[in-house]
């Protein structure tokens, strides 16, 4: 299948032309659409209105399913597809800088997500690569991150656990949701490229520093992510379609629609069926 492809900004992100709701899933598809991502690391594609079933198909084709999220309801029509709606006094959750559940051992692969409900302003996507971002530190800061590995756990989403259950609510949701720790610095297991890996909604803590000390250098970090040369940004119409690749990458929904409705549906892949072994 021919393919365009618009690259959208340098460090991340392009838009891939040539498909629509008749096009058919092929491995063929899955491998050019898996290339671009690791080339790219976020794809986006206008008009692309894939039923639940397609959406799930295309996850398939890209690999394994399964890491359904602790809070959100399923479609009716496919398990495997998350419905995400805000609307009216609701507080969205996915306003802060994050890769997908960081705070399980495995975090999922990817994620589809495409614009179903869309308000008539605002309502943006941003994605920041964090290659770009570890390719900004300083090289004494990348040396002393090399050695250091950091606590996620599952972040704002104890608020509404907290509500509620209380306490036992809250010890609940963290054994559904789990909790990892993972290198500062990763490495994506097919590119082999270095990447910063913390984020402002679920890293805690810092193994080996004091709670000060890792809190300041998390605010750094933190600081050199919102920086917008890493970033790109999506102004989502009705079957707008993004793929991202969740290693490497962090996004950040802009809540600056309310009370208007928004309405997504999203696929994750946990496991890459083309990652070496």
């Amino acid at each position: 299948m021919s393919l365009s492809i618009d690259r959208l900004s340098p460090a991340l992100g392009a838009e891939i032309s040539g498909l629509d709701s008749n096009t058919e899933i092929t491995a063929d598809l899955a491998d050019q659409l898996h290339a671009l991502l690791m080339e790219h690391q976020v794809i986006f594609m206008r008009d692309f209105d894939l039923a639940p079933a397609k959406m799930t198909e295309l996850g398939q084709a890209l690999g394994t399913l399964g890491a359904r999220h602790h809070s959100y309801v399923t479609h009716p029509d496919s398990d495997d597809v998350v419905i995400i709606e805000w609307k009216d006094d609701d507080l969205p959750d996915a306003a802060e800088w994050h890769s997908d559940m960081t705070y399980r051992e495995t975090p999922p692969f990817a994620s589809i997500l495409k614009g179903v409900v869309i308000p008539p302003a605002g309502g943006d996507t941003l994605w920041a690569s964090m290659y770009s971002v570890y390719d900004s530190l300083p090289a004494g800061m990348k040396a002393d991150l090399a050695e250091l590995e950091a606590v996620h756990d599952m972040g704002a989403f104890r608020t509404p656990a907290y509500r509620e259950g209380g306490n036992d609510g809250i010890l609940e949701a963290y054994t559904n949701a789990k909790t990892a720790v993972h290198p500062m610095v990763s490495h994506h297991p097919v590119t082999g490229r270095p990447y910063l890996n913390v984020s402002e909604s679920f890293t805690r803590f810092i193994i080996g520093l004091s709670a000060p000390e890792g809190g300041r250098l998390l605010t750094e970090l933190f600081d050199r992510i919102n920086r917008p040369e890493h970033h790109v940004r999506l102004r989502w119409k009705p079957n707008t379609m993004a793929i991202w690749d969740n290693r490497g990458t962090q996004h950040y929904a802009v809540i600056d629609y309310l009370p208007n409705r928004r309405v997504m549906h999203r696929v994750a892949v946990v496991e890459d069926a083309r990652q070496p072994v």
